[in-house]
């Protein structure tokens, strides 16, 4: 997951998200169960983490640059929206930064901003649809 995260050009690792890169912060979110990874071959090329804080957020989605654009990160934001909304979640909230590549993806897969947080970033959510 570090390669993967780190292999990014894009939302890089922002000050006040170090500590939720330690090892056992990352394996507690693990353990939520809403974790998914993809391996092509031998190579692991992506990953992503829904987690409860204790609402529903998407803690991460991330595909090494030279996988980009296969539908890899479509696929994993599916799996952990559908995760989420069989939780009972009604609403998932994430943060990336305004006006990133990543904000048009979520975006086109009909996520909505919703202002900003105290560090800047961007929040966006997504409704259950009923």
């Amino acid at each position: 997951m570090y390669d993967i995260r780190f292999s990014v050009t894009e939302n890089l690792v922002h000050a006040h998200q170090i500590e939720y890169l330690q090892r056992e912060v990352i394996l507690a979110d693990v353990a939520q169960g809403g974790g998914w990874i993809c391996k092509i071959d031998e190579m692991y090329v992506g990953y992503g983490l829904g987690i409860h804080i204790p609402h529903a957020l998407l803690g991460g989605l991330f595909v090494r640059p030279e996988y980009q654009g296969r539908g890899i990160g479509g696929v994993i934001l599916d799996k952990i929206t559908e995760w989420f909304f069989e939780q009972g979640d009604a609403e998932i909230e994430l943060t990336t930064d305004a006006g990133s590549p990543a904000a048009q993806f979520y975006q086109a897969r009909g996520w909505h901003e919703c202002g900003h947080d105290e560090y800047g970033q961007l929040i966006m959510k997504k409704r259950k649809v009923t």
